[in-house]
């Protein structure tokens, strides 16, 4: 059976295909309502001020639509790509594809998508309609309860520490053999669980509007260094053990000479490098801002003093 499609002879599910294409509709028709109402908002400043030059407040407004634009395409490309035909069975007979796969959802796709901050453009995409039924369906006491679960997920402590039991809960071989021999467990509990927990600490990250980070930079920096002390240490648990912890590989055969216990150290090494990238790029982007917001109050109170 040939690796690039499945058994059905899709190189993609076709129900991560319907919703792929389902999320592009709803987010970029709410997208062109976002970006039509700010270009009519600068012409109107335009027209008040009697000039047509477009102010920087509103080009830095559509420089960040437009770059939100270009992460959600890229969370899409890279969730089609962690299911696609070749990853999805190679992941089957290999730990350390699997594990790219995981990595795919949890350090790639998930901060993506926190960045496209698909809240409003997906709200605003829905027909008017289904706007207003879901509005007249959802009772106002439902909405509460929802946004104060919603406030409790969102605390930093609580956002870190969902991550973290998502993450190793999921590693647990019992629970990992079960959902490499269960299609729907595997989908829908394990992958769903990775990128859930992602998302919500990622919020903790990156400003997704209308939701922002609750952390300081420094706070900020906190929170990614105890996802990569856990990435780390999680990697050096299943790297030096000294026998195979996931059954199902046990009895595959791997091409390349690799033995069982090669496979999960190669995979374990795969966690601990490249799991580790996205975490510190955010920590160098941050611990940058920081450092300029430092420099600008160090300016600001010697202008203050050189003024008295």
């Amino acid at each position: 059976m040939s690796i690039w499609v499945d058994a059905n002879g899709w190189p993609f599910p076709p129900l991560v295909l319907l919703g792929c294409l389902i999320a592009e509709i709803l987010y970029f028709r709410g997208w062109h309502v976002l970006v039509k109402h700010a270009q009519a908002k600068e012409e109107a400043r335009a027209i008040l001020s009697s000039t047509f030059i477009a102010s920087d407040k509103g080009e830095a407004w559509w420089n960040s639509w437009l770059w939100r634009g270009i992460f959600f395409i890229s969370s899409l490309v890279v969730f089609l790509l962690a299911a696609s035909a070749p990853i999805d069975i190679l992941s089957g007979k290999l730990f350390w594809m699997h594990m790219v796969q995981h990595l795919l959802l949890l350090i790639i796709m998930a901060p993506l998508l926190v960045a496209s901050a698909p809240y409003l453009p997906m709200w605003l995409g829905l027909p008017r309609w289904a706007r207003r039924f879901i509005k007249a369906f959802v009772k106002p006491r439902a909405m509460h309860t929802f946004h104060q679960i919603g406030h409790w997920l969102r605390q930093p402590a609580v956002s870190c520490a969902l991550l973290i039991v998502g993450v190793w809960i999921w590693h647990w071989p019992p629970l990992y053999d079960l959902a490499l021999t269960n299609d729907i467990i595997h989908d829908w509990c394990e992958h769903l669980t990775f990128l859930l927990v992602s998302i919500l600490f990622w919020t903790q990250i990156i400003a997704s509007y209308p939701l922002r980070p609750r952390l300081s930079n420094l706070g900020r920096l906190g929170l990614l260094g105890i996802a990569i002390v856990q990435n780390v240490v999680l990697a050096v648990v299943i790297g030096f053990a000294q026998v195979p912890l996931y059954i199902p590989y046990i009895h595959v055969t791997i091409a390349g000479g690799f033995s069982t216990l090669q496979d999960q150290q190669f995979g374990a090494g795969i966690m601990w490098t490249f799991g580790d990238i996205p975490f510190g790029l955010a920590i160098s982007v941050i611990f940058q801002h920081w450092l300029a917001s430092q420099f600008d109050d160090t300016n600001e109170q010697a202008e203050i003093t050189a003024q008295q």
